[in-house]
């Protein structure tokens, strides 16, 4: 297991909470600038916090085409409408609405995990990417 270097673990961490962004500005910056390849600990912490914005992206979109298509069904369009806002419209948590604080909670879980200095793991996202991407 090879020790992460303080800036590697920094690195990590704003990359899960600015979605990526951080990440692949560092990718760039590694391979252009400094002319260099990443750790393992590094790239394996910018790519899952990459493959889990690109999955919450696409599930906004698929989540919002579905309640927008159900919407317009008689009775079921209110139950879904009911199911929006409470799941991602009404705030329970300053302004968090549940689904905001669930992935809120996530992020800082993983982003922990990249302070420690750890791989840390998430069912489905953690596998795919350790098969992926090797570092």
């Amino acid at each position: 297991m090879e020790r992460s270097s303080l800036w590697d673990r920094f690195v990590a961490i704003t990359s899960y909470y600015t979605f990526g962004l951080t990440g692949v500005i560092w990718l760039i910056a590694s391979y252009i600038v400094f002319k260099k390849p990443l750790t393992g600990f590094c790239s394996y912490h910018i790519y899952q916090s990459i493959f889990i914005s690109v999955l919450l992206a696409v599930f906004t979109m698929l989540v919002d085409m579905i309640f927008n298509l159900t919407a317009k069904i008689p009775f079921i369009g209110d139950f879904i409408g009911l199911i929006n806002l409470y799941l991602f419209n009404l705030p329970i948590f300053y302004t968090f609405s549940l689904f905001h604080l669930i992935i809120f909670v996530i992020i800082s879980y993983l982003s922990l995990g990249a302070f420690l200095g750890k791989f840390s793991y998430f069912p489905f996202i953690s596998d795919v990417i350790k098969s992926n991407f090797r570092g």
